[in-house]
């Protein structure tokens, strides 16, 4: 495809989320159902061209403003109140959920190794931050139901890719080492947490220096991207690091800028999520 052709092809995209959109509101059902059904049945229309994206660029393109925006508009006084039910889920429902998997493809496929079940179960675990705010968006629930889903499935990324990383191993090598694993576990998840923390904290900091308000919402969208991109150069998790960053710079933007850059930085995350979220959902 031309560079043309990739632009069209984009725009008819675009115009293609605006109708499933319309579509679920008028069923009632969730716009990332809406789009995933839309996204498999285009995979199927005659003629569709075949747009090649390194997908490591999509994750550094797409997902951390997603998750920024998700965590940006995260309540920090409840995500505390609730932070016990909070990491019980991130690790206890993803790994309960993996063994699960792996249990059921095992009788299911009694040929199939036990290391490939655990490692399917790994990936389909942790519930995608996108795609739970989404639904939940659209689903009435009590307040303290809501903040356990979409806490957990902002914090639950270092419990799946430490289980995944586990799984590959022993398939490939056919050993497991539990300190390795514990060590892995903690490394990508304390990290990630810190260097997302150092990260708001810095970003906060030099975001009071800006009046404009067009430069502080250019630099938070900078920021989360850049939060990411250091935590994975240390070898940490840049899903928690994008989520610490997140919740620092939400909650700290009230004491930092003006009313009115609040307003309009909120109107460009909310814009930026509604736009942006059904490429990750399709």
């Amino acid at each position: 495809m031309t560079l043309k052709e990739q632009y069209e092809f984009l725009v008819f995209l675009l115009l293609a989320i605006l109708v499933l959109e319309l579509v679920a509101r008028r069923l009632g059902l969730p716009p990332a159902a809406s789009f995933i059904i839309g996204g498999m049945a285009l995979a199927f229309v005659p003629g569709v061209p075949d747009v090649d994206i390194t997908p490591d660029l999509i994750m550094v393109v797409f997902l951390p403003p997603l998750l920024m925006s998700s965590s940006y508009f995260t309540i920090w006084e409840d995500f505390k109140k609730q932070v016990n039910g909070i990491v019980s889920l991130a690790f206890g429902a993803v790994i309960f959920t993996t063994l699960a998997v792996a249990a059921v493809l095992h009788i299911m496929l009694p040929d199939l190794p036990l290391a490939v079940g655990f490692a399917l179960g790994a990936i389909v675990s942790p519930p995608d931050a996108v795609a739970a705010s989404a639904v939940l968006s659209k689903i009435s629930l009590p307040g303290r139901l809501v903040t356990l889903l979409e806490g957990e499935s902002l914090v639950n990324d270092a419990t799946g890719l430490v289980l995944f990383a586990i799984a590959v191993s022993a398939a490939v090598t056919g050993e497991f080492d539990s300190f390795d694993a514990v060590v892995s576990f903690f490394w990508l998840s304390v990290s990630g947490g810190l260097a997302g923390a150092a990260m708001g904290w810095l970003g906060m900091r030099a975001i009071r220096l800006l009046k404009e308000t067009e430069l502080v919402i250019t630099a938070t969208l900078l920021l989360s991207t850049t939060s990411y991109v250091a935590a994975e150069a240390i070898g940490g998790s840049g899903v928690l690091a994008v989520v610490a960053t997140g919740l620092i710079v939400g909650g700290g933007h009230h004491d930092s800028v003006s009313a009115a850059t609040r307003v309009r930085a909120q109107s460009f995350w909310r814009a930026l999520y509604s736009s942006w979220s059904p490429c990750c959902s399709s």
